[in-house]
This record gives structure tokens, sequence and C-alpha cells, in this order.
């Protein structure tokens, strides 16, 4: 029986197992809402929006606001669900015009960081955008057994 590598060559060999690989990675970087944020700790953050990641799997709102602390302006990280669940939330590219106020309910992450876990979003009309949180939402489960 003739070698496998004889048949493929190296190089169709190492281009599978690389796209093996890559196809991976954005599944280790999902992750549950426990695993990160604090439900006990619920923030609510008043500032400046400065950008928005519309990525998978979860889009990202990047703003500055004034730590009431120290008086200085902090950079946050604010995570939301993926585009798909945003814009069926009635978000568009133009809801939040870059540089103007808005208001971010949510909660705080565990590590300590300035990164929140979005439940919603008012913006500088007063509309309120729910942000697709997975806050509150239980793992799945396998289906019952009849």
């Amino acid at each position: 029986m003739p070698n496998l590598l004889d048949r493929w060559p190296r190089a169709a060999l190492f281009a599978a197992a690389a796209w093996l690989v890559a196809a991976a990675i954005p599944m280790q970087a999902h992750h549950s809402f426990a695993a990160e944020f604090d439900s006990t700790k619920p923030i609510t953050l008043t500032g400046k929006f400065t950008k928005m990641d519309w990525v998978n799997p979860h889009s990202w709102i990047h703003m500055e606001a004034v730590n009431p602390k120290t008086g200085k302006v902090e950079t946050w990280d604010i995570e939301t669900g993926p585009p798909n669940t945003l814009y069926r939330n009635g978000w568009r590219k133009t809801s939040i015009p870059v540089g103007s106020e808005i208001v971010v309910n949510g909660t705080l992450a565990k590590n300590g960081t300035n990164t929140v876990n979005a439940r919603s979003v008012r913006t500088p009309d007063g509309k309120t955008l729910l942000a697709g949180s997975s806050e509150g939402n239980p793992a799945p489960t396998a289906a019952p057994k009849e």
C-alpha cells in the first residue's frame, strides 16, 4: 500500500491542517455571559461614543466616560450582540454619530477592566436600543427525553 505522503503533496496536507486549526479559532473565542461578566455588578455609563465595531460573534461599542471618583476620562469597551441581532433590534450603522452622548446600561466584567456587557443603549435622540445581551439566557440544554 502506497504511503499517504506519496499520494498527496505535503503542501496539501499542511493546507488542510491549517484550515482545520483556523476553523476552530472562532469557536474558542466565544464565551458564556457568566464566564466573563458579574451579574451582581450592574452599571450605567454616560459618555461620548467614539467607535463601533460591527463584528461577530459580538459587536463592540467604544466610548469615553468620566470616572466620578477620579474625575478622569476613561475609555470603555462595551460588548453587544452580533450585528444581525443588533439590526433586528433596530440598530443601524448610522444610529449613533461619533462624538454624541450615549447612556449604556449593562454589567461589569469580572476581571476589573473597563469592559461591560450592554443590555441597552440610549441614543442622542432619546431612543433606547436593546443591545442583544446574553445575560439571563440559560445555556442550551439537551432536549427533554420522553
